[in-house]
């Protein structure tokens, strides 16, 4: 499974990035390697245009807006887990996923994710 959760810099072990659509870094896991990559869209439409291309199965965000959800869900093939809203750093959300403690994002908890992310911005 290759997973992409924003990040907020290319060092190691970064806290995981706020804002999905305008996170500078991904962190791409596969296999249990890590590897950061500049973020090269503009915002989160055109993220998940990116991931799409890359073969992304799963991304764990903190926060994300409509517009990337609704492209996600017409693709069908990329599943989404919520990091929370605390600060975290990537080693420990990558573990809390290995250990089966995230759980994958339906509709409902997708749009009450949503609406928090919109009335913050």
């Amino acid at each position: 499974m290759k997973i992409a959760i924003p990040v907020k810099t290319d060092r190691e072990n970064p806290a995981v990035a706020p804002l999905f659509g305008k996170a500078k870094w991904f962190a791409f896991v596969e296999d249990g390697k890590i590897n950061i990559k500049k973020n090269p869209a503009q915002g989160g439409h055109e993220v998940i245009r990116w991931f799409a291309s890359n073969n992304i199965d799963a991304i764990i965000f903190m926060e994300m807006g409509v517009t990337p959800y609704e492209l996600i869900k017409s693709l069908g093939t990329i599943k989404l887990y919520h990091a929370g809203f605390e600060r975290i750093l990537l080693e420990e959300i990558v573990q809390k996923f290995d250990d089966n403690t995230l759980t994958e994002l339906n509709e409902e908890k997708m749009l009450e994710i949503i609406a928090h992310h919109e009335t913050k911005h």
